[in-house]
């Protein structure tokens, strides 16, 4: 089932507990921690109906499923910038062009996606992400080198050896997984309907832009566009089904799905505070051993 409620302060509220009257209003000075009309928004979900979305399908299987079965609750200060990629997204899609596609939901006998941008002219496919400058960086595979600066060190250990400075450069290992397998399996639902791809980009917009972690991670510009390469049509259908597979075969059989994959757990900093349902996936540990 989808989130029941909102975590705050704590302690778990249901929807419509929190938003008929605060809890806590005593705590905040607007009587709430955000307005009305921003928690109802972050409080819509997407009911189940037996077909998986790409994006359900890049999860861990034991996350998606507990999503799926298990009532949870949203911390709304963690859920905030979906406000932004949405409202962004809804911006950008008054102007596609009249001979162009956006924002269209596609399904094939796998899942549906909703693909952002595909230009027909040049066969060029955009994808929009807002992320942090972190993963940004790392999807463009941006590295430092150390540059002489032309000066040496007067003193200490160093005395004599040349001064360096780190600077970022492109053309390192690009780490994008998540999204390489997004676009290609959007790209494959377009093929599909008839619109051959030729490029793919994920449109990335830094919300960190102008912050010092955005310095510090060597991403200068506000936006920018990350070619994606391809995966064979053969690979992306073959994971997406297995991944589709496992969801629907351990539903159904109502068993405890897989321990989510070390990728998919980002190392483990998803279930320490970005996982919705780790509460359960503790109790279905404990319950094994």
């Amino acid at each position: 089932m989808p989130a029941v409620g909102f975590l705050c302060n704590g302690q778990n509220i249901a929807f419509d507990t929190c938003l008929n009257e605060c809890p806590f209003s005593d705590q905040f000075p607007g009587g709430r921690c955000l307005s009305k009309r921003t928690l109802r928004f972050i409080a819509e979900q997407r009911e189940w109906a037996g077909t998986p979305s790409t994006t359900q399908l890049l999860k861990g299987t034991r996350e998606a499923v507990f999503e799926i079965i298990y009532p949870y609750y949203i911390d709304p200060q963690k859920a905030i910038f979906r406000i932004i990629g949405t409202k962004g997204h809804g911006l950008l899609d008054q102007y596609v062009g009249s001979n162009e596609l956006g924002e269209i939901r596609i399904k094939d006998e796998i899942s549906s996606g909703a693909f952002d941008f595909y230009d027909p002219e040049t066969g060029d496919f955009y994808d929009t992400k807002t992320s942090g400058s972190y993963k940004i960086r790392k999807a463009m595979g941006l590295y430092q080198v150390d540059v002489p600066t032309g000066e040496v060190y007067k003193t200490g250990e160093k005395k004599g050896k040349p001064k360096t400075k780190k600077e970022w450069r492109e053309g390192g290992y690009m780490d994008c997984l998540d999204w390489k397998i997004q676009l290609n399996d959007y790209r494959l639902k377009l093929e599909s309907c008839g619109f051959p791809v030729k490029r793919m980009f994920v449109e990335a917009l830094a919300r960190d832009s102008g912050l010092k972690a955005a310095a510090m991670n060597g991403v200068e510009q506000n936006g920018t566009l990350i070619p994606i390469g391809n995966i064979p049509d053969r690979h992306i259908k073959a994971y997406m089904q297995r991944k589709k597979d496992l969801l629907i075969g351990t539903m159904e059989v109502n068993s405890t799905p897989p321990k989510c994959r070390t990728r998919e757990t980002w190392n483990g900093r998803k279930c320490q505070g970005y996982c919705n349902v780790s509460e359960y996936c503790q109790i279905a540990e404990e319950v094994a051993q």
